[in-house]
């Protein structure tokens, strides 16, 4: 029971930053100068159930860590996912006063729950952190790598996030990351609401990728060892 007011109260906790968060979004003051476009940036009606919503993923998640000390690093992550999603669909770019700031700040909080749970889980993270963000820097190296900066720099926090974890949930995490902007291109392809040579944000199947790698590395690997 504990476990259900846990993830009540994050929900709702979270949802109402979300929500604020959502409001301050749709001003628009993300925006440079040569990103203010004609179309508003949009309505934050959404924001504040999607944050909810992964906060209570994660609450579940860190339960079966045994150790409530490691559900910060999550929770500030689901924020940062909504913002991140919110503005690169607009502007195709994650900025970098929100990704580097918030990202060192998740990792202080894996930091800080290494120490309290007593596991050397800062392995994983570091691994996490090096392959995801060494993978990444070299998509990006690559012509027509198709990430940009933005993700490059958000690669190593995921990585670290997901390692911390376990290696596994790295492996899935990146592996539907790039299964759901595959999908994704696909789709907008077919519509043609891009073309060829169009630059497809990449920001949201990353962040989308590494919670479905949170939320179903588990049963998969559950899975296999049933087969």
């Amino acid at each position: 029971m504990t476990v259900v007011w846990v993830a009540v109260a994050a929900a709702l906790v979270m949802g109402v930053v979300g929500h604020l968060t959502g409001v301050r979004l749709a001003t628009g003051g993300y925006r440079i100068d040569e990103e203010q476009l004609a179309d508003p940036p949009g309505h934050p009606w959404w924001t504040g159930p999607a944050t909810g919503g992964l906060a209570a993923l994660a609450t579940l998640v860190v339960r079966d860590l045994g150790d409530w000390a490691a559900l910060p690093p999550y929770l500030l992550f689901a924020w940062l996912t909504v913002a991140l999603v919110w503005i690169d669909l607009d502007v195709h770019r994650l900025p970098v006063g929100l990704v580097v700031p918030a990202g060192a700040a998740i990792v202080v909080l894996l930091a800080v729950a290494t120490l309290a749970t007593g596991e050397p889980r800062w392995r994983g993270a570091l691994i996490g952190a090096v392959v995801m963000g060494g993978f990444y820097l070299f998509l990006g190296a690559l012509p027509g790598g198709g990430v940009g900066g933005g993700d490059i720099r958000l690669a190593p926090v995921i990585g670290a996030l997901l390692g911390w974890l376990s290696t596994a949930h790295v492996v899935v995490g990146m592996g539907m990351g790039f299964l759901i902007g595959g999908v994704t291109a696909v789709v907008l392809l077919l519509g043609r609401r891009v073309g060829m040579k169009s630059f497809i944000a990449y920001g949201p199947a990353m962040c989308l990728g590494a919670w479905a790698g949170i939320a179903l590395t588990a049963r998969i690997l559950t899975g296999l060892l049933v087969v």
